[in-house]
């Protein structure tokens, strides 16, 4: 004789046996395999009426799960038929989900594409059927604008994806929280730390277009004086921060492109010859500055030169002024 008993988790009486004629005598056995004997026991002496199947631990269906589909045993006669039992133990929604780890820590660049996935997380529910282990994840609020999660059953995990990208100048690190929750409510939650790695996408550029220097006609060497602050040019990429190397592209007057060198590395503007200023009073140096490691990434400005003047021509008469004497 075989029964089908269904049970879900508990702990207790399985069955009673009842109407047990005086001169049987019942015994449990295991029935294909012994997995059943570490979970149940038979309740019963020589001679009684009634006899009962009981748990001696309670029936967890993840627990029985690994062991065997269903625990089989069987009630039997000592001289007579076995009534074997198939025990199946129904799952119910018992476990939370818990996150593999309690945070997780990745970078994401301002060059990532939209799509990219830029971190996996994953939950395990230890329920054995899977309803009960269907998971969903969510960002909980708040919500960062530029990035979702997913949930990819075939994986068992979910990917954290860049909705929108990011900018390592607007923002340098987001942390937000993942839940994993199941149907029944059960959830679990971790810390996604995600950090903005620069790209290098941006020109450099100086801190003004135009500046403004002075030096003394027939003196050679750095300015007197230069407004609105020292030159100086970046790279744009702030993460990065790529040296650059200055140069001079122009001069205007144009006569005058060899009185002038810039030191490539400070920026430093010198005068190398000396300039007259009647001849003229200012003069325009265009300089450059080119990302030392990619040339095509540069940034212009202007530096007007006012030549300062000083004296250094005596007076003259426009005419000669003769003299004569009557005698």
């Amino acid at each position: 004789m075989y029964l089908n008993v269904y049970l879900i988790w508990l702990t207790g009486d399985i069955e009673i046996i009842t109407n047990i004629s005086p001169d049987v005598r019942l015994v449990l056995e295991p029935h294909l395999g012994t997995v059943a004997m570490k979970y149940v026991e038979l309740v019963y002496s020589d001679g009684d009426l009634t006899a009962t199947v009981r748990t001696i631990k309670p029936l967890d269906a993840e627990e029985i799960k690994m062991s065997a589909e269903a625990l089989y045993y069987s009630v039997s006669c000592v001289r007579g038929p076995k009534n074997v039992r198939s025990l199946y133990v129904l799952d119910v929604n018992d476990n939370p989900p818990i996150f593999q780890s309690k945070s997780y820590s990745g970078g994401v660049s301002d060059g990532t594409p939209v799509g990219w996935v830029v971190q996996r997380v994953k939950a395990i529910d230890k329920d054995v059927t899977t309803e009960n282990k269907r998971l969903t994840y969510s960002i909980l609020p708040p919500v960062p604008d530029n990035f979702e999660v997913r949930y990819y059953p075939q994986e068992n995990a979910a990917n954290i994806e860049l909705t929108k990208p990011v900018n390592y100048n607007d923002v340098q690190q987001y942390v937000f929280i993942v839940e994993a929750k199941d149907i029944g409510g059960l959830s679990d939650t971790t810390t996604v730390t995600l950090t903005v790695e620069d790209f290098d996408n941006l020109n450099p550029y100086f801190d003004h277009c135009l500046y403004k220097a002075s030096i003394e006609e027939n003196q050679v060497g750095l300015f007197s004086d230069i407004t609105p602050e020292p030159i100086k040019a970046q790279d744009g990429d702030t993460g990065i921060n790529e040296p650059v190397v200055y140069s001079i592209t122009s001069v205007i007057p144009n006569e005058y492109q060899n009185s002038f060198e810039i030191d490539r590395n400070s920026g430093v503007i010198s005068v190398t010859t000396a300039l007259d200023r009647e001849q003229t009073g200012q003069i325009a140096v265009f300089i450059q500055a080119a990302q030392q490691d990619d040339a095509s990434k540069t940034a212009d400005a202007v530096v007007l030169v006012t030549i300062v003047d000083v004296i250094d021509n005596l007076p003259k008469f426009d005419q000669v002024v003769r003299s004569s004497h009557l005698a």
